[in-house]
């Protein structure tokens, strides 16, 4: 008799809290995931919160908290995650009545992308562990993982004359202030630039330097599109890095920047470039515009886009191209630019084992590692 009647007990607590759970165990449940901030270096560390509150008496004892992202982010804690084309978390917690529970997450981004949590699922057992009961819910948070950041001393020297030039020629009447000093002369500087007082009195060739003001632009051109078939990925990966870096030198010298690629999404739609900026914020615009980018609209477009360039040319503007392809029919178009007063520098970034032809005198190569580093 005591027997049935235990058995009858547990069948009750049984039953009863089978149906409470399935009736409230959604009831006060509330979870929120977000990154610690909205982009990041490449190579930087971020973090990823988690938070769940469960604002009623009946606790929840077994809660599983899942959701998946680019394994590009590189996670420190390992524990409760599989990693295959994604980074797969499930996190495994006991939640009492009216808790809050907040966990962090440290991870490094290694990859350029705009990478996205878009839902979570969370699932609930009940204390006999026999029933269980899921949803997924929509979260949409991502982040932004800027492209790497290179030393471009090597193309921004031979640019800073350039620079110093046109904004001389900007005034009608040369400022003096805007002198800034002499340095030797090099192979892409125009000749007018030569201080010939100065190179003749040191017997060597003497050019004038000015400072960069405001009024100088810089217009960099990105060509996404290679005659290259040796990791092509690779190469292209480096020619966005590079825009990034010089774009983000020359606002920290307060110069005007404007960035124009044939770049598309991963949708294939063409992203709204931004315009001309001179402030530090509009570098984080342009690395957003260029964390989009995931393949090219084709050369065809490029070349479009300078026949354009050339109808509405401003002499007073720095057109600094950056393209691992440089055929004739690229270089014929840079050329007219050239002709038509334009400053032109053409940097193409190549592999080692291709080589680099500098048949013209504003091309620039800039050598790319056949290997990750």
């Amino acid at each position: 008799m005591h027997l049935v009647l235990i058995v009858l007990m547990i069948a009750v607590i049984y039953f009863t809290q089978e149906r409470l759970y399935r009736k409230h165990w959604k009831r006060g449940l509330r979870t929120s995931l977000c990154f610690s901030r909205e982009y990041m270096e490449c190579g930087e560390e971020a973090e990823l919160v988690e938070e769940i509150e469960n604002d009623k008496t009946l606790p929840l004892p077994v809660f599983h908290y899942k959701f998946s992202v680019d394994r590009a982010l590189k996670f420190q804690d390992m524990e409760n995650s599989v990693v295959t084309d994604y980074y797969h978390r499930n996190d495994v917690f006991s939640v009492l009545g009216h808790q809050k529970i907040r966990r962090t997450l440290t991870f490094r981004g290694y990859e350029r992308g705009h990478f996205r949590v878009e839902s979570v699922t969370v699932m609930v057992r009940d204390f006999f562990m026999s029933r269980l009961f899921a949803q997924s819910m929509k979260e949409d948070v991502g982040i932004y993982v800027f492209p790497k950041k290179l030393d471009t001393k090597k193309i921004t020297s031979l640019t800073r004359g350039r620079i110093g030039e046109i904004a001389a020629k900007r005034s009608m009447v040369e400022d003096p202030l805007s002198f800034r000093g002499l340095r030797d002369y090099q192979t892409l500087d125009p000749y007018r630039s030569i201080n010939w007082k100065q190179s003749a009195r040191t017997g060597q060739w003497k050019v004038n330097l000015y400072d960069a003001t405001q009024d100088a632009e810089v217009h960099i051109l990105l060509n996404l599109d290679t005659d290259s078939m040796i990791r092509t990925d690779h190469l292209l990966e480096e020619s966005i890095s590079l825009v990034s870096s010089l774009a983000r030198v020359y606002l920290d010298r307060k110069e005007r920047v404007m960035v124009w690629t044939n770049g598309l999404t991963e949708e294939g739609v063409r992203l709204q470039p931004p315009g001309l900026g001179s402030e530090r914020s509009h570098g984080i615009t342009i690395d957003k515009y260029l964390t989009m980018i995931r393949k090219s609209d084709g050369k065809d477009a490029f070349l479009t886009y300078l026949d354009s360039e050339l109808t509405s040319m401003n002499r007073s503007t720095l057109y600094l191209v950056v393209s691992p392809y440089y055929k004739e029919d690229l270089l014929q178009r840079l050329d007219r630019l050239v002709k038509e007063d334009a400053a032109v520098l053409c940097v193409v970034p190549y592999y080692s084992m291709v080589g680099f032809d500098a048949r013209r005198s504003y091309l620039v190569g800039w050598e790319v590692s056949e290997y990750d580093e």
